[in-house]
């Protein structure tokens, strides 16, 4: 049993890394890699500690890079890199993230002054790798007032929030986050340079037409090298549909529960959806 999409407290996951290999330990976890959002905060906080100590498995080191494709903003994980490559490169400059993000919750603030939205007028991101997204859907749902401005599924679920309202061009939260991010190729290129690989995240996470006709447009860039075809917005159908696709397609597949403690407290770390441990054969393929 494995685990490749893991996220701890640097980024927007509610737990410590030394946490995760705890669990991970106890689940009797074979592999897993800490992906944290545009970071590799945690392995700079493993690199102090004997990591064998907490967990017997094997740690790939890995990162989930945000990257943007025909307009939309999507994720590439990126695993096996030498991370002081990466490193060197600036690419995850904490500096980069917060003038980003910061800049985004001033553009969502100014929507809600107009539409009589109340909202924490010192709202930021300081410290924590939050997404803008994140920080103030939360900040919105304080004030009850709130909720007659939002239909009850954006009201409730922060996937829902940034799918329908920071990703969606008709909605007056609507982020145009294309020119902040490097492209697939560019991060893909970026990854290979660092000795590692590079694999589409969570596909059916996006919000396009086509899920195929979008798959397809992103695999036809020869950049990746794989996909992740489990992921807990992955029911079965569509897990075996992205195996097959990966088959027919000679290219890798990979899987993650992308886990990030209490911020998706239905997601358990070892399982794609509730009950579906992501297998190890998935991995051997690929593994150096």
């Amino acid at each position: 049993m494995i685990d490749l999409h893991l996220h701890t407290t640097s980024s927007d996951g509610s737990e410590e890394p030394k946490e995760i290999l705890n669990k991970a330990q106890q689940l009797g976890l074979k592999y897993i890699s800490i992906t944290d959002h545009d970071s590799i905060g945690a392995y700079e906080k493993l690199a102090e500690i004997n990591v064998a100590d907490y967990f017997k498995g094997k740690l790939i080191p890995g990162c989930e890079f945000s990257v943007v494709h025909k307009g939309k903003p999507i994720e590439v994980l990126g695993y096996g890199m030498d991370l002081e490559t990466i490193k060197s490169t600036g690419i995850l400059s904490d500096e980069k993230f917060f003038e980003r993000e910061n800049g985004y919750i001033e553009r969502m603030k100014e929507v809600c002054r107009n539409l009589n939205i109340k909202y924490t007028d010192d709202l930021s991101i300081k410290s924590d790798k939050y997404f803008a997204a994140q920080r103030m859907h939360a900040d919105l749902r304080k004030y009850p007032e709130n909720e007659k401005h939002f239909p009850k599924e954006v009201w409730e679920s922060l996937n829902v929030f940034y799918r329908n309202c920071v990703n969606n061009e008709g909605s007056p939260f609507f982020l145009n986050q294309t020119k902040d991010y490097p492209t697939v190729q560019e991060i893909a290129t970026l990854i290979k340079k660092a000795g590692g690989k590079a694999f589409l995240a969570h596909l059916y996470g996006y919000i396009v037409e086509d899920h195929e006709e979008f798959l397809n447009s992103i695999i036809y860039l020869n950049a990746l090298d794989g996909i992740e075809c489990y992921h807990s917005l992955h029911d079965m159908d569509k897990t075996n549909h992205l195996l097959n696709y990966c088959r027919d397609h000679k290219i890798f597949a990979s899987g993650g529960s992308d886990y990030h403690g209490k911020l998706k407290p239905t997601v358990n770390m070892g399982e794609s959806i509730q009950g579906v441990k992501i297998p190890y054969e998935i991995l051997k393929p690929w593994l150096n």
